[in-house]
């Protein structure tokens, strides 16, 4: 004997009000002028096992939907639970109801079009001002590189956007040299000091010790910062992380100190090889003619010639 249990047929009735629904699926730049009805309930979906009370629930649906969205008014439309329609098979909408359906769908669209216009055009003018306010920081930089064009003409700023995708270049390119070449490398291209030269050195070092204090007091500062954080919370076991990280920064701190020392040997180093392939030669010339003191004597009835 089979034993079972059926579950009892559900009977839906399924209420729409088109102005909410329609509203749900507009651009997202209509959402701030439509947030007062964006999130309202537009669909009455309620169901019964009871198939002889389902008119009674459809009609009750309805009268709610209604109640619902009397007193809104949308674009110009009012009397908006006029929207409630029923769309349970075999229901037919009214020519009237598919009327203002589509002249409501025709509304949305125009409104639609007419924020994405006021969005274009904001965004052109943000854009524009922007490019005003970048224009005038790189007439600052690079006027004097692109003074062969008149101010103000396209081919000027033309040139300093140009000029600009340049210093960025070369800053990359900076960046993924090691030290002693990036000082190097600024003191000739950027400042013009050619290699072996007395400004050159000075050039690089004073670049290589800047860089270097600078990067020993952002260290210091940050230990003293831990340093401070850690005495406040010392009743805290949270703080070992931050004696991990002091402990870090000292080391990186040695580190930095030790590559210091070890780039200003090798510039000093480099440097003195240049000099030296530059200088002049004191030391004579293998095959230079040797030049002597000579005197002339009289010797007897002779005169002596003797050299030395």
């Amino acid at each position: 004997m089979l034993v079972g249990c059926a579950k009892p047929e559900r009977h839906y009735v399924f209420i729409e009000n088109f102005y909410g629904e329609e509203a749900k699926y507009v651009i997202d730049d209509l959402a701030q002028y439509y947030s007062s009805y964006q999130n309202k309930k537009s669909i009455y979906q309620p169901f019964t096992t009871e198939l002889n009370s389902l008119e009674e629930i459809r009609k009750k649906t309805m009268a709610e939907c209604r109640k619902d969205w009397t007193g809104y008014r949308i674009l110009g439309f009012s009397n908006l639970d006029d929207g409630c329609i029923d769309l349970s098979p075999g229901k037919v909408l009214s020519n009237e109801q598919l009327a203002k359906r589509e002249q409501y769908r025709a509304a949305l669209k125009r409104e639609t079009q007419k924020v994405a216009d006021m969005k274009a055009a904001n965004e052109k003018k943000i854009n524009e001002k922007n490019r005003e306010e970048k224009i005038t920081k790189l007439d600052l930089k690079y006027a004097d590189q692109c003074k062969k064009f008149k101010k103000g003409s396209p081919e000027f700023e033309s040139c300093l956007f140009e000029r600009e995708k340049l210093a960025i270049q070369e800053q990359n390119k900076l960046a993924t040299m090691p030290p002693s070449e990036r000082f190097a490398y600024t003191c000739e291209k950027t400042y013009g000091f050619r290699k072996g030269t007395d400004n050159f050195k000075e050039c690089v070092f004073k670049i290589m010790t800047t860089e270097y204090e600078m990067q020993n007091q952002l260290n210091q500062r940050r230990i003293a910062e831990l340093e401070r954080k850690v005495v406040s919370n010392q009743t805290n076991t949270a703080y070992q992380n931050e004696m991990l990280e002091i402990e870090r920064m000292k080391a990186k701190a040695m580190q930095d100190q030790v590559n210091f020392a070890r780039n200003k040997d090798i510039s000093d180093t480099l440097l003195g090889i240049s000099q030296n392939l530059l200088a002049t030669p004191n030391r004579p010339t293998p095959n230079a003619p040797q030049i002597f003191n000579c005197q002339t004597r009289k010797l007897g009835g002779f005169d002596q010639i003797q050299c030395f």
